[in-house]
């Protein structure tokens, strides 16, 4: 798609065929998008043809490759626009966290639980791009891990996890990031658990292995509120065994 224009054109007679345009391109853009991801979640992004999301969206083909251009180009646009939404969620459980390491990670877990929730076809396409795009699939996890890697060592500095030197801290982060597939899997498919009690599930193996020692459970549960409704047996059993 074109850029948006500056100041290229100027009065409402000159401005309004293009906005007409631009909005028209925007919203053939979203449906291509909107039909690639209903594809995805149906058969899989690398199983459909370009014709069936064509047709889908109702475009011709050669519109759907005007806008992306490639397969390849379609997918990583349909991921960012997936991440556009989780950064969305967990920006703003950031800023309403607070607290310490395990009350802002339990508030970014519930962001992630509820988008992947939202959209199910996240996990597969991210499945399909570690097959299909292994480059861009490795780009990706090494910024979840650095990601992780900065939060642990803010937990570190404030004490609520155990002193780590930088190379453990990126041995837990590895473990860490690769242990959110535990949690897609019980987000997706265990609809007998809520948010919470998935979050709360991942966030009891991350206690157990990198919360300041010599806590007891007692006390490291002081610092995460329960949720209402909430019990204690839900709260201290871990579930990601199922």
């Amino acid at each position: 798609m074109p850029p948006f224009p500056s100041s290229a054109a100027s009065g409402s007679e000159a401005s309004a065929p293009l906005d007409a345009g631009y909005a028209k391109s925007r919203d053939t853009r979203a449906r291509i998008l909107a039909a690639a991801l209903e594809e995805a979640g149906e058969s899989g992004f690398y199983k459909t043809s370009v014709a069936r999301i064509a047709a889908r969206a109702g475009v011709a083909i050669g519109s759907l490759n005007y806008h992306f251009g490639s397969r390849a180009a379609l997918i990583q646009e349909l991921m960012r626009q997936l991440m556009d939404d989780y950064k969305t969620r967990a920006q703003a459980a950031e800023a309403q966290s607070g607290g310490d390491y395990f009350s802002r990670e339990r508030a970014l877990l519930l962001a992630y639980v509820s988008h992947v929730r939202r959209h199910p076809s996240y996990v597969r396409l991210a499945d399909e791009i570690k097959l299909h795009e292994p480059d861009l699939y490795r780009r990706g996890a090494q910024h979840w891990v650095e990601r992780m890697a900065g939060r642990i060592q803010a937990g570190v500095a404030e004490g609520t996890l155990h002193p780590m030197e930088e190379a453990e801290i990126l041995l837990k982060a590895h473990f860490l990031v690769g242990a959110r597939h535990a949690l897609e899997e019980l987000a997706q498919n265990d609809a007998s658990l809520g948010d919470q009690e998935v979050a709360d599930a991942y966030l009891e193996l991350v206690r157990d292995g990198i919360g300041a020692r010599g806590r007891t459970n007692d006390d490291a549960e002081t610092n995460v509120e329960p949720a209402p409704g909430t019990n204690d047996a839900a709260k201290r059993t871990p579930m990601l065994g199922r």
